[in-house]
């Protein structure tokens, strides 16, 4: 928009010539703006003929939040070039802006013969790939997007973060549902030494070497991680777990188990921690209303989820007797 700014700072009357200049300057500006918003009109109703002009169209519709139009110019984009790498892009953003992941990884793998190896489509893929419950598919997409001979142009950062992203996001996948927690800490060690800085990273490796019962390395990576980020509730709670329960006693600290779980409100970790400083009617106090409020929650129709909830209750009933006995409980 075409912007006119006049000033009349002159004091005293004004004269009959002022105000024709006034008229004048009014009508200019006005005459102006209407030219501006054809010009506008006409950029934006003008048929692009190229596929860069239909893709620079979408983007216009999309920033606009037109969206359908914008689908469509890109598609145009797409059909007419389909070696424009930024269009399939562009179609594989909106199609996951629509949850449509399985249409997004398939623009997206267009893109990928116009531009093989691109970081951001690959790893994009992957976290589709993550969001559909295709595992090996997104590990397989993370993979190559960490690879060090991929390409990082579209990305536009540092390619050392770019990587250690994607070696972050395959060790989550390893530990969360492969449960191999050996890979786990491989690719969270990756990622670090890519991005000394990157977050969650040292967290997530603490408790994959937890469930490696290594608890020299997961204690350091737990309070090394808890002064990068002292409030984060996942970290208090696995910290203060271990703290608590821990069988080997080197790596139990029942005072500080205390104070990270009473910030997390867990009453399980609560317990243990309480049971771990001798405050055993206080841990069986605690883990009573955890198996209560456990109680109320519905029984899951998936006969897995099921046995996983009668697994789960019947461990805390087990750490419950240990209470009652005046035991603290042992993270065996």
């Amino acid at each position: 928009m075409v912007q006119v700014e006049t000033k009349f700072c002159k004091s005293g009357p004004v004269t009959r010539k002022e105000k024709l200049m006034r008229k004048i300057s009014i009508l200019l500006v006005a005459l102006s703006l209407v030219a501006a918003g054809k010009a506008l009109a006409q950029v934006d109703t003008q048929a692009p003929r190229t596929a860069r002009e239909y893709y620079e169209r979408g983007l216009q519709r999309e920033r606009a939040k037109q969206f359908v139009d914008a689908f469509a110019d890109y598609r145009m984009a797409a059909d007419l070039d389909p070696d424009f790498f930024d269009a399939h892009f562009a179609l594989g953003s909106l199609y996951a802006e629509m949850k449509d992941y399985r249409a997004a990884i398939e623009s997206l793998t267009d893109g990928l013969i116009a531009r093989p190896m691109d970081y951001s489509a690959l790893f994009n893929s992957g976290l589709y790939y993550e969001y559909l419950g295709e595992y090996d598919n997104a590990i397989a997409h993370y993979t190559q997007a960490s690879a060090a001979e991929a390409d990082f142009s579209h990305y536009g950062g540092s390619a050392k973060v770019a990587r250690a992203d994607a070696y972050h996001y395959r060790g989550r996948l390893y530990q969360w549902h492969k449960k191999d927690h050996a890979k786990a800490v491989a690719d969270f060690t990756s990622a670090l030494r890519l991005d000394p800085e990157i977050q969650m990273v040292r967290y997530r490796r603490a408790v994959a070497y937890h469930d490696l019962k290594d608890y020299a390395k997961a204690h350091a990576d737990f309070a090394a991680a808890l002064k990068l980020d002292p409030d984060y509730p996942n970290l208090l709670n696995a910290f203060a777990w271990q703290l608590a329960t821990c069988p080997d006693a080197k790596y139990r600290d029942g005072p500080l188990a205390l104070q990270l779980a009473e910030k997390t409100k867990d009453l399980e970790t609560l317990a243990a921690a309480f049971a771990e400083t001798g405050a055993f009617d206080e841990a069986v106090a605690s883990q009573k209303r955890a198996v209560e409020l456990f109680d109320r929650d519905p029984e899951p129709k998936d006969k897995k989820a099921a046995q996983r909830r009668t697994e789960r209750r019947e461990q805390m009933q087990i750490r419950l007797a240990a209470y009652e006995a005046k035991r603290p409980y042992r993270d065996d």
